[in-house]
């Protein structure tokens, strides 16, 4: 297994003894699943982008403009009886449209995709280590190093919005020299 941390082998041995029919068609800790979650991060990546670039040129509505609770009940609410904004309504129907997208897409992928789950008697992928080789191109090497900078880039990009309670938005555009907004 190359150069990886011992703990992340005894991590996706114990999976497979513990769940061997999860294990088999390949959900839980495997090679697969984290390209896929790295591929789910550069596309939120490149939603944020959109989005920023869509609130600074005046494509979504004024984040002060509510829902109004009589017209959409408790659908628009936070659970607490306050409404949502209209854009942050916009920007959520958006994302669970690309949620079902991606669910299609594992379980019922067209051909010329790669598959998350394993067909019976396929092996995973071997996996890619603690630093995969640096293969640039389209390798599933350089696609593994681009989802965990992408990932970690996520996780700055949410502490220093939480830290410093700035919307995401406002942090990304500020990363990007104000180039959205």
């Amino acid at each position: 297994m190359g150069n990886m941390v011992p703990a992340f082998v005894k991590a996706m041995e114990d999976y497979k003894a513990d769940f061997p029919s999860f294990a088999e068609r390949g959900w839980g800790a495997t090679v697969k699943a984290e390209r896929w979650n790295g591929r789910h991060v550069m596309f939120g990546w490149l939603v944020f982008w959109i989005t920023a670039y869509c609130k600074g040129h005046g494509l979504l509505p004024d984040p002060s403009v509510l829902l109004d609770l009589s017209q959409w009940g408790p659908v628009a609410s936070l659970g607490d009886s306050t409404p949502i904004s209209q854009q942050r309504a916009i920007v959520l129907v958006a994302h669970i449209h690309v949620l079902f997208v991606s669910i299609a897409a594992a379980i019922a992928p067209f051909s010329f995709q790669d598959k998350l789950l394993l067909e019976p008697g396929e092996a995973d992928d071997a996996p890619a280590g603690l630093f995969p080789p640096m293969a640039p191109g389209l390798t599933k090497d350089a696609e593994i190093w681009n989802g965990r900078v992408a990932m970690v880039g996520l996780i700055c990009l949410v502490a220093q919005a939480v830290g410093t309670k700035t919307p995401i938005l406002d942090v990304v555009n500020m990363w990007f020299g104000s180039l959205f907004y």
